[in-house]
């Protein structure tokens, strides 16, 4: 990991929802690139952040490599909000390296909770969260001018399985899902998957097929930074069924592991770790890197804005503004 093709032009990364699962995985192997000093790891849980910040400071102990530890609940978007002050009266020094790690189905109805911004809370943990970090660390000037933001995405965006095909189509239609007042006359994202309640996985989709649209057009308005969405593909040892209900929760990663469909964790960080250290297609800013193959999602990566099958949405300016506006409306 000591390649110098992948080596940083800063020193500070911060990770979203870091002790564990991804989230870790890439925090070791941030800190091992030549010119990082220091990792934040960024989490809701105290006692899982400081358990994370103790084995990872343990790879360290004889250098002078620093591990930090900052709450934030990407579910709050006061706590994202006051990011930016606090980053700068804790570390006060630049972002290097944004991975936008935390979030994932949300259990029991989190399509259907609603936040105080007036989103959905399956939609607050997932993108709106980190929307509001990032603004709040621009206006507090805590991001380099080069700074690499890795969003971390997912192949159910396009459609796949029990996820249904999101419909995004202008700025009122994407704030309608977004505040969970679309009225699909389908039916297709009230589908009530095993068991009673929504599970998560109706809004998830949508959720990452909104934030894919939001960060490309994000890195349109940062063109010295890069900016993408990176999906790890279909990846065991993850948190993002947790909550989920048992189907989801418990048996869809076991059988992932038995028949072998998906990949290790390890291969899963190394598509995001790409996303921050290579600087050719698809790892470009503003793009949306995901597996080719969608089911199973694993394998050979294709940028969505350009990939035949997803072009016509992802590639699409006047939508991914569309997306940008529409979030907007639900932040500060």
């Amino acid at each position: 990991m000591d390649d110098p093709a992948f080596d940083v032009g800063g020193g500070v990364a911060l990770i979203t929802g870091a002790n564990q699962g991804l989230g870790f995985e890439m925090a070791k192997r941030i800190a091992h690139m030549p010119r990082v000093n220091k990792v934040v790891l960024a989490c809701r849980n105290e006692q899982r952040a400081n358990e994370a910040r103790e084995k990872l400071q343990g790879l360290f102990a004889d250098t002078s490599f620093e591990v930090m530890v900052m709450l934030v609940d990407t579910e709050d978007t006061t706590s994202c909000r006051d990011f930016g002050a606090k980053w700068t009266a804790i570390v006060n020094a630049p972002v290097d390296l944004f991975l936008m790690n935390a979030g994932g189905m949300g259990g029991r109805d989190a399509s259907d909770i609603m936040q105080p911004s007036g989103s959905t809370r399956i939609f607050a943990m997932n993108v709106l969260g980190h929307a509001e970090m990032f603004d709040a660390l621009s206006r507090a000037n805590m991001l380099s001018p080069k700074c690499k933001v890795v969003y971390v995405g997912s192949e159910t965006a396009v459609g796949m399985g029990p996820f249904p095909k999101p419909d995004l189509r202008d700025v009122d239609n994407i704030a309608a899902h977004i505040s969970n007042t679309y009225n699909d006359p389908t039916g297709a994202t009230k589908i009530k998957w095993i068991g009673p309640g929504n599970m998560g996985q109706s809004g998830y989709g949508t959720c990452k097929a909104i934030a894919a649209l939001y960060f490309s057009a994000l890195a349109r308005k940062h063109p010295s930074m890069k900016i993408m969405t990176v999906s790890p593909g279909g990846t065991r040892g993850t948190n993002a069924h947790a909550k989920s209900g048992w189907f989801f929760g418990n048996l869809i990663p076991f059988m992932m592991v038995v028949f072998g469909v998906g990949h290790p964790l390890a291969k899963g960080a190394e598509r995001l770790q790409y996303g921050f250290f290579v600087d050719e297609d698809p790892y470009v800013s503003g793009a949306f890197v995901a597996s080719k193959a969608i089911a199973p999602p694993v394998g050979k990566c294709v940028d969505y804005r350009s990939f035949k099958k997803t072009e016509n949405v992802f590639g699409d300016e006047k939508l991914q503004d569309a997306a940008y506006e529409a979030v907007r409306r639900f932040m500060r």
